[in-house]
């Protein structure tokens, strides 16, 4: 098999991190072109990579080379539609970190373009090759539960974390999209697939009621961490504004209320400033009950009936994202190198964010949206 070379659209922690484990993977897979637009981001993109691969000064210029034949986008999300249809026009296969694009416009045209070009596309929907989540979806299909009738999930962050978040370039719509969609459309499209159908209707309340300037004094209340990093900015990153006092037009804390067409009915919570931080899945069937937590890395499952034992069927896998990473870089690279179709690709991409755009309507509009009216409208996925 010869040698695949990749091109790197955005060059910062999370595009370096899945690039670093395909090369570790295997050594037939080579970072040939790198484009940022931040020059911080390219020079460590070759601390980490040396010298050979070639630094854009455009993405066009990356498309015309004719050696890459694989394009990795890690950008904001709101560059995702843009380059990865003219990676396509270019005749690349696409890796896209998540979420998929911003709009309904933006999905068709991606979907478009991708059936145009024949190309593969694999996206970052990292909790999805979790074997922690791969073990749940294995007993639901099972049957271990029954059939799922209610579920609630959450997304609740370590405080450091949301910091991070409220003065990162995620802060703002325009770059990333809503926090739901830039920050939770793992969770959303985890319970796509735990639930088997598409969202019916859905209801959502949310505000920013913490990361505001007169809180700003929690900093200096908490103190500094061992490092001497002061509360809620230890992540860093390259804008590193203060969460508290940064411009920003998303909120801190969510709830969603989602009903999907096979009758299941779920509730989300994801809060930016948790005492608790917690993934955790609680999942209601006819025979029995799931509940989980990624990031104590627990399964239990308990049938219903007298005396019906507590099962332990925890996997090792366990952290914010269970293991995810590493079998995702193993997929990916099957892809890249034999041309295995993708086990999360365009279809799922599209569906857990247009999941996201109805719940964000709802929080917006302060209304129960109907979601059929979406799906109308995603030609390439109507049902």
């Amino acid at each position: 098999m010869a040698t695949v070379h990749i091109g790197m659209i955005g060059c910062g922690a999370m595009g370096r991190d899945i690039a670093r484990r395909l090369l570790q993977h295997d050594k037939r897979i080579q970072v040939a072109a790198v484009y940022d637009p931040d020059p911080r981001s390219v020079e460590q993109a070759q601390r980490e990579f040396g010298s050979a691969p070639a630094v854009c000064s455009s993405v066009r210029e990356m498309l015309e080379m004719p050696e890459v034949s694989w394009v990795m986008i890690a950008s904001w999300n709101r560059y995702h539609c843009e380059q990865t249809v003219s990676a396509f026009e270019a005749g690349k296969n696409v890796f896209c970190q998540k979420p998929l694009a911003l709009s309904i416009d933006e999905c068709n045209a991606m979907v478009d373009a991708w059936r145009r070009s024949g190309r593969s596309f694999n996206i970052g929907l990292t909790l999805r090759y979790s074997p922690h989540y791969r073990r749940i979806k294995a007993l639901i299909e099972e049957g271990r539960i029954g059939r799922p009738i209610s579920l609630e999930f959450n997304e609740t962050l370590e405080f450091n974390h949301g910091g991070y978040i409220m003065g990162d370039w995620r802060r703002l719509r325009a770059n990333a999209g809503t926090h739901l969609l830039e920050k939770c459309c793992h969770d959303i499209d985890l319970v796509n697939w735990m639930v088997g159908a598409r969202v019916r209707r859905v209801a959502s309340f949310g505000g920013l009621d913490f990361f505001v300037p007169g809180n700003v004094n929690r900093m200096r209340e908490i103190g500094r961490d061992a490092d001497g990093r002061d509360a809620y900015t230890t992540w860093g990153g390259l804008v590193a504004l203060n969460p508290f006092t940064s411009d920003k037009d998303i909120v801190d804390n969510q709830v969603a209320i989602l009903e999907y067409a096979n009758g299941v009915r779920a509730t989300f919570h994801t809060n930016c400033n948790a005492g608790i931080p917690e993934r955790r899945m609680v999942i209601l069937g006819t025979e029995g009950a799931l509940r989980a937590d990624v990031l104590a890395g627990t399964i239990e499952l308990r049938r219903i009936g007298f005396d019906t034992p507590m099962e332990d069927l925890s996997t090792s896998a366990m952290g914010g994202h269970g293991g995810g990473d590493d079998v995702l870089a193993a997929e990916l690279a099957d892809s890249m190198l034999h041309g295995m179709p993708p086990s999360v690709g365009m279809r799922e991409g599209v569906e857990s964010a247009v999941t996201c755009f109805a719940i964000d309507e709802a929080l917006d509009s302060g209304s129960v949206i109907d979601a059929d009216a979406y799906w109308d409208r995603i030609r390439s996925f109507n049902a």
